[in-house]
């Protein structure tokens, strides 16, 4: 009996540990949420994935350089609530995003809202931004 007393005490444990990196995830200290900016750009690649969707883009700064920008969304399952799939975009698809920037500079963002300037459709309908 008390072999297997331990045994789930140790499987308990490990299930605790593994999941601090999880809890620690869910900050926004390091983005500027007082402050919304707006970017164009061309999506790169799309992760659906856990535990947020990111976009990743190309962006032309002010002098005409291009920015590699990163925007993280919402978990795949919000973002399927609303209608969005894994193939919601694409690389090549131009977006504008609205999103709180990195305090720090760097071209890395959390979203507001996302606007597509080409028009997704998913089964007869618009593919839903907010």
């Amino acid at each position: 009996m008390n072999r297997k007393l331990l045994s789930i005490f140790v499987i308990a444990v490990g299930l605790l540990v593994a999941s601090i990196p999880a809890i620690a995830h869910h900050g926004v200290a390091g983005y500027d949420l007082t402050k919304t900016i707006t970017v164009h750009g061309t999506v790169t690649k799309f992760d659906w994935s856990n535990p947020h969707c990111v976009i990743h883009m190309d962006v032309k700064n002010a002098s005409g350089e291009v920015q590699n920008w990163t925007i993280e969304l919402a978990a795949p399952s919000l973002l399927s609530r609303i209608g969005w799939t894994k193939n919601a975009m694409k690389a090549g698809d131009e977006i504008t995003a609205d999103l709180h920037p990195a305090q720090n500079g760097a071209p890395v963002g959390i979203s507001g809202t996302i606007t597509f300037q080409l028009k997704i459709v998913i089964n007869g309908q618009a593919l839903p931004m907010r």
